[in-house]
């Protein structure tokens, strides 16, 4: 995986493995109707093809593993397909499995893909992928459901309050794997960074670790404080601070896969 589509087809994979994961987690306590997972597995479909296009043009034709983690990536798409489509049936239960089977698939692929980075010890870039794309999901479902709230008076809140504890812990855990992983993300090469501006050659690596992991934090600052709102229920005032959220976790995980594929 190289250059800026290689970044771009991580997170997509990522965001894509994460937001059917964690939804089929919130389906399966069959206390949210079935139009938020229609909404949901449209939205999974359109990151999936995307997450497929810009994974075409970034693998590297011959790598070893290449062919498998396309056939993968092409999995999840079909996976992405029969999520949205099972949404149509009668009952939550093939929703909730095959939205479990997609989001497994797609962290396979994940695994896949890691190996595909050069520089990276497959293990060390699998589990801090995996940690990204729960990251995504937890907070993505969470602004999400908050909006379902308008749309089905009764919801209770503590639905909502297991999506931000499930964010809570991706962020803790993408923040301790970005920690652990440092030194290799503070070195990465970016070159272009700065538009090209002569002068200052490729030592942004550091600048944009500090960036990454104050995003990070904030976001488990915002997320906690969504949490607060929920107990106290005050429903809206969450979504609006998810979506913020939303927000510095994407940025985050753009600038973190963005090091990783340019670390030496």
């Amino acid at each position: 995986m190289t250059g800026a589509g290689g970044v771009l087809a991580v997170v997509l994979l990522e965001w894509t493995a994460g937001f059917i994961g964690a939804a089929a987690w919130t389906q399966s306590w069959s206390v949210v109707t079935r139009g938020h997972f229609r909404i949901i597995a449209w939205c999974a479909l359109a990151f999936a093809a995307l997450a497929a296009a810009a994974n075409h043009g970034a693998v590297q034709d011959g790598a070893r593993g290449s062919e498998f983690q396309q056939t993968l990536v092409l999995g999840v798409v079909a996976a992405a397909i029969i999520y949205m489509l099972v949404q149509y049936s009668r009952t939550d239960l093939p929703g909730a499995a095959a939205g479990a089977a997609a989001g497994l698939l797609g962290a396979v692929a994940l695994v896949v893909t890691a190996g595909l980075l050069s520089g990276w010890p497959q293990t060390l870039a699998a589990v801090q992928i995996v940690a990204g794309a729960v990251f995504l999901g937890g907070v993505t479902n969470g602004m999400l459901l908050g909006h379902w709230y308008l749309n089905q008076p009764g919801l209770k809140p503590w639905a909502l309050d297991r999506l931000t504890t499930l964010s809570l812990v991706a962020t803790l855990a993408t923040g301790v794997l970005g920690i652990l992983a440092a030194p290799r993300l503070a070195a990465a090469e970016t070159s272009g960074a700065v538009l090209g501006i002569p002068g200052f050659g490729e030592s942004f690596g550091l600048a944009f670790f500090l960036i990454w992991l104050a995003l990070v934090a904030f976001t488990g600052v915002i997320v906690f404080m969504a949490r607060r709102c929920i107990r106290i229920r005050s429903i809206q005032s969450a979504t609006g601070l998810l979506y913020v959220a939303l927000l510095s976790a994407g940025v985050a995980e753009f600038l973190v896969r963005y090091l990783m594929v340019n670390a030496t």
